[in-house]
């Protein structure tokens, strides 16, 4: 199994399918979501009231959940739509912002995490956490390194989630019958944390990878758990990818943001590949 045999036709499917990606995501970073979506070929959605969430997750072929600045209506939204993803069998990211941060926060992500989402993309100290259970949070920011967080990924992996830790480097952590996988995505600029929403926006990304993949006829041969790692591992490669091309050209976090659309619209195959990677196998699933 390598990822370079997937990532380049998933991100062809992406341009190809042109999944809907159903987003209930931080109010703060919306339109920047959106925008990530648009540029890499998918196509967003941000409906977030109870009212539609339902109805609109039925027509959706991706869903991401992200609570970083949640009301009563998103609260809601997200129980309607991933009631609505379970049903159809569509797979969903969970993307646990600020987990630890108060009691009402946490206790709703753990519902979310214990209803089934397909991905938990988060920081170290989320992840950590979210496989715990517990613990408290400096605001959104990791008080842990992703290394630290590999043994709690390889746990939720245990469960059948795919585990995406980010980071300076970033881990995907997924496990089949030949074991636990990790792969290792370096790169990126260091303009990233300056950019609001580029964390939210990766998990509206791999939201829509995920969509593709499992639809896409080259993936068919693979696991659920290891398609929609791959899926994980692609959109990770693609936001690395955009960020390397915009760090050569911008002058500072303002340009940066613009140069990182232009860099997922440009992204091609060859460019996923050449991004450096490392694939470690380890136990049984």
């Amino acid at each position: 199994m390598e990822l370079k045999d997937y990532a380049g036709t998933l991100l062809e499917s992406l341009r190809e399918r042109t999944p809907l990606v159903h987003c209930i995501v931080n109010t703060v970073v919306q339109q920047f979501a959106a925008n990530v979506l648009l540029a890499a070929g998918a196509s967003p959605a941000m409906i977030d009231h109870e009212a539609d969430a339902a109805d609109f997750a039925g027509i959706a072929d991706g869903l991401l959940i992200n609570f970083g600045t949640p009301t009563s209506h998103q609260y809601l939204s997200a129980d309607a739509a991933i009631d609505t993803f379970n049903q159809a069998g569509k797979p969903w990211v969970l993307d646990p912002v600020g987990f630890g941060i108060s009691a009402h926060r946490t206790s709703r992500i753990v519902r979310a995490l214990n209803s089934g989402p397909a991905v938990v993309r988060g920081n170290a100290s989320e992840v950590i956490g979210l496989a715990q259970q517990s613990g408290s949070a400096r605001g959104t920011d990791s008080t842990h390194s992703v290394d630290d967080a590999l043994g709690a990924a390889a746990s939720l992996a245990q469960t059948g989630i795919v585990a995406a830790v980010s980071g300076e480097s970033d881990a995907i952590v997924f496990a089949d019958d030949s074991g636990t996988h990790t792969v290792t995505i370096s790169g990126g600029s260091p303009y990233m944390p300056s950019v609001i929403g580029t964390g939210c926006s990766l998990g509206a990304l791999t939201a829509a990878y995920a969509a593709a993949a499992a639809h896409t006829p080259q993936t068919q041969d693979l696991s659920q758990q290891a398609r929609t790692g791959m899926a994980a591992a692609t959109a990770h490669l693609h936001f690395t990818s955009a960020a390397q091309s915009a760090h050569k050209r911008a002058n500072g976090p303002g340009t940066f943001a613009a140069h990182f659309l232009d860099g997922l619209y440009a992204a091609r195959p060859e460019d996923l590949a050449r991004i450096q990677t490392t694939w470690t196998t380890g136990g049984t699933a």
